[in-house]
């Protein structure tokens, strides 16, 4: 059965616009880390708008809505329903909060009640038909009951994404650098070290910064990724395999991952070899706004010896349980 709720964890850096164009491809609106730009929202159909209603009201909220004959009035009190809904699973999914998001008074209320439920709740109760894509899943931070839910039930289904932690930093480095501050705005910390970086004038220090640095963006994503690297209900995607031949890769590896994740997704009936193949080639876009270069390997070109050896200090057993030589 294709499956309803999806979460992508894709590391920073790690080729993120690759696995949104193949969500997306395959029919899955986006929400959380991207979003699906520019897209209609789909029409929830009765049965959802109920639930996802059930889920942030009381049953006296929802029968006066029941009541009402003002219809603009109802649709609005669904809309905001889905938002707190997302507001409120992007706190339980452990989600960094972004500075300057635009809210109301009434919005505010109830992500603050919802969040208050201390049972009851279920990611299931969310839309359906919608991938979520975070950048971290910390077992310390997600939600208890979330977890006992996947686990439980194996919904949402969980795509890990990793890319060579080399390439991670340094791309990372080139981001922040060449970035402005007011893009960068919604991650204050992404704006404090872009700053940093960019007061250094030698890219060489700039990486050392990056290798040595505890609160450099993104350095310690990978040890916190290791639980699914190795739960075995979690299917893993890497950069170097989807990225294809424009990043450096190959067609073949590409296709391949794009079939484990149609057949992950329970999708196998509804895309042919043809279909994964069509979809292979537009999934690599460079009008996406974190992408660069897209190229596997380029931590080559810019790591001195030193740069060697401090990453080996610090990541390099990281390296080794991720499968990068």
């Amino acid at each position: 059965m294709r499956a309803e709720h999806v979460l992508v964890v894709s590391l920073r850096k790690s080729g993120t616009h690759l696995l949104k164009e193949v969500l997306a491809g395959l029919g899955y609106a986006l929400n959380g880390a991207v979003s699906s730009a520019g897209a209609e929202p789909r029409p929830l159909g009765r049965r959802t708008a109920l639930r996802v209603l059930g889920a942030v009201y009381t049953p006296d909220e929802i029968a006066a809505l029941k009541r009402s004959t003002d219809r603009p009035a109802v649709d609005r009190a669904i809309s905001r329903a889905v938002t707190v809904l997302n507001r409120a699973w992007s706190v339980r999914l452990g989600m960094p909060r972004t500075a300057a998001v635009d809210s109301d008074p009434e919005t505010d209320r109830l992500t603050a009640r919802e969040l208050s439920r201390q049972s009851g709740y279920r990611f299931s109760d969310t839309p359906g038909g919608v991938c979520w894509v975070t950048h971290d899943l910390d077992l310390a931070r997600v939600d208890e009951n979330f977890l006992l839910e996947w686990t439980g039930n194996d919904s949402p289904k969980i795509i890990l994404n990793y890319r060579d932690p080399r390439d991670v930093l340094l791309s990372m480095v080139n981001f922040l650098v060449e970035k402005d501050a007011g893009r960068l705005g919604k991650f204050p910390a992404h704006v404090v070290y872009g700053d940093i970086l960019k007061s250094v004038q030698d890219p060489r220090d700039r990486i050392g910064i990056a290798l040595t640095d505890p609160g450099f963006p993104g350095g310690d994503s990978f040890e916190r990724a290791l639980w699914l690297l190795r739960h075995p209900r979690v299917c893993k995607v890497s950069f170097e395999a989807l990225v294809g031949p424009e990043g450096g890769g190959s067609a073949t590896a590409r296709t391949g991952e794009i079939k484990k994740i149609t057949d992950f997704l329970g999708l196998s009936d509804d895309m042919d070899s043809t279909g994964r193949e069509a979809l292979a080639h537009r999934i690599f876009n460079r009008d996406s706004y974190t992408f660069r270069s897209g190229r596997t390997g380029a931590w080559r070109e810019h790591f001195t010896p030193e740069h060697h050896t401090l990453f080996e200090r610090r990541y390099g057993h990281v390296r080794r349980q991720y499968g990068y030589g």
